[in-house]
């Protein structure tokens, strides 16, 4: 379905011309057989930093229109598919767990700095206890 929204958005934008090839170039290269939100998120990405790229080496004119079009199938894909929505919820889970488990790591190194203050006290304690007891006895 996907492909069929590109190639009609294709052939109504451009129609036929030397861009079935650059066409072609970018389905291979950008288009997405489906999966995850994070791997369309990867995909969009991946399309814009190339598109920077080929605009700053003044690429053919038509293998830039290519990559535009594909990146707006690509955006139509990501907005129908409620991506933005997943993503946010996935990080949302993501930075759950982290600190959860900072907490944690935060909590053991607390508990552990006091289980050896509490020892400390204990033989202080026990030490001045047996110094009284010498002391009481001797006399």
């Amino acid at each position: 379905m996907i492909k069929e929204q590109f190639n009609n958005f294709i052939n109504l934008t451009v129609g036929s011309s030397p861009t079935n090839s650059f066409r072609d170039a970018v389905q291979n290269e950008f288009g997405w057989k489906g999966g995850t939100c994070v791997q369309l998120d990867k995909l969009l990405r991946d399309i814009r930093d190339k598109i920077v790229a080929e605009r700053l080496k003044f690429s053919n004119d038509y293998y830039i229109q290519a990559l535009l079009d594909q990146k707006a199938v690509l955006e139509m894909s990501f907005a129908s598919n409620s991506c933005s929505d997943k993503i946010e919820t996935l990080r949302q889970k993501e930075t759950a767990v982290l600190i959860t488990k900072t907490s944690i790591d935060q909590e053991k190194k607390v508990l552990g700095s006091s289980k050896k203050e509490e020892n400390l006290y204990i033989g202080v304690g026990a030490l001045v206890l047996l110094v009284g007891l010498f002391i009481v006895l001797k006399k």
